[in-house]
Parts: C-alpha cells; structure tokens; sequence
C-alpha cells in the first residue's frame, strides 16, 4: 500500500516551473485554510463560549435575585405558622343534617 502524501509526488512535476505551481498553490490552499479557521472558526466557537458564559451569569445573576424574594416569602410562611398569627374563625360552620 503506497504511503499517504500532503502533496503530489515528484513524477507529476517534474518541470521546475510546474513545480513552482505546485508549491504556490499548496501555499494559498494552506493559507485559506488558515484563514478560514482564524476569521470563521475561531470567531464562531467564541460566540457559542460567550453565549454560554453569559447563560451561566444570568442563572446566577437569577439565583441571587430571588433571595431576597425567598427570604419575605419563608418571613411570611413563619409568621403565617404560628398559631397566634391565625386568624380566628368568627363564624362557624354548620354541618348539614344535625
């Protein structure tokens, strides 16, 4: 099995001027490739890192935001527990059929 190559072999040009060729077009190749990973990739992966960053300061921002929230609310519900906050029933119920 013949060894795989990044390039052409030799006997394909043979001619110094094709071979120039060959070599200048490898090097735009290699450098739109490099480009297109610096100017496409990279930018890309930047904004998916960044939106996810954000998402995690906003849940956190979220999380921190409703303390105050939690702490009226378990404030309340305690109040609301013990038996002299309750509010005395003054009218009480009939039960049908006494």
């Amino acid at each position: 099995m013949e060894q795989l190559r990044l390039g052409l072999p030799p006997r394909d040009a043979a001619n110094p001027l094709t071979r120039l060729l060959f070599g200048l077009l490898a090097l735009v190749v290699g450098l739109g490739i490099f480009a297109v990973g610096l100017f496409v990739v990279l930018p890309v992966a930047g904004i998916i890192v960044s939106a996810a960053v954000g998402g995690a300061i906003l849940a956190l921002a979220g999380v921190v935001m409703m303390v105050p929230f939690l702490l009226v609310t378990a404030t309340v519900l305690i109040f609301f527990s013990r038996s002299s906050a309750r509010r005395q029933a003054g009218v009480r119920t009939h039960s049908v059929g006494r």
